[in-house]
């Protein structure tokens, strides 16, 4: 590998998503999320709701940019166009795994802790 490829195919990733992360977290700093209200009863069909509209929420919108950086990176970057199709099924099954497992998780605690 030349220097050339070495500085296109991963310090221009590494140093992009770094400051991509420490621009988020500079962000994240200065303005905290608002929390909601918490619910007087825990477990109950609302708090349901909003847990599975969270969950389908950050999902879809990480694999989203999931799929967009691969392309970026991958893509347009690397030239390889077999990325964006590996990322895109390994990523949905990861998605089909994890969200059961974490709403199962998620009910399990939040039953101890009610």
């Amino acid at each position: 590998m030349t220097f050339p490829e070495v500085v296109r195919g991963v310090v221009v990733p590494v140093f992009a998503g770094f400051v991509f992360c420490t621009a988020a977290a500079l962000y994240a700093a200065r303005r905290p999320a608002a929390r909601p209200p918490r619910s007087r009863a825990v477990g109950s069909l609302a708090d349901l709701r909003l847990l599975l509209r969270h969950i389908a929420v950050t999902a879809v919108g990480g694999y989203v940019v999931l799929l967009a950086i691969v392309f970026v990176f991958g893509v347009l970057i690397i030239g390889d166009t077999g990325a964006l199709r590996s990322a895109a099924l390994g990523s949905l099954f990861l998605l089909v795994v994890a969200i059961p497992v974490f709403v199962l998780l998620s009910w399990v605690f939040g039953r101890r802790a009610g």
